[in-house]
């Protein structure tokens, strides 16, 4: 599995997100994506694509998104082991 170069993402700070296409389930944005260009070799940055790469709550892959696509989740929402919309059985006190 290939993951996704990305650079922070600032004003997207919260916990978790819903995705649209993918109901049900929380994610976490890790960061604008970036790609090497033709100036990478010498320059050594990479160009952002426009989107962001998110990972499911509780997963290891990564995904691209259009920006948006990506709704903020209220801590109450979702579960923080299983990353459902709607489970309750993470056991976070006060939360819920």
């Amino acid at each position: 599995m290939r993951t996704k170069h990305y650079e922070t993402a600032e004003g997207f700070n919260a916990e978790a997100y819903s995705v649209k296409g993918w109901e049900g389930i929380a994610f976490r944005v890790r960061g604008w994506e970036t790609e090497p260009d033709e100036d990478t070799g010498w320059s050594g940055y990479e160009v952002r694509t426009g989107n962001l790469v998110v990972r499911m709550v509780g997963d290891d892959r990564d995904y691209s998104v259009d920006p948006d696509d990506v709704a903020e989740l209220a801590p109450e929402d979702y579960c923080t082991e299983c990353g459902q919309v709607g489970c309750r059985h993470d056991g976070r006190e006060g939360v819920r």
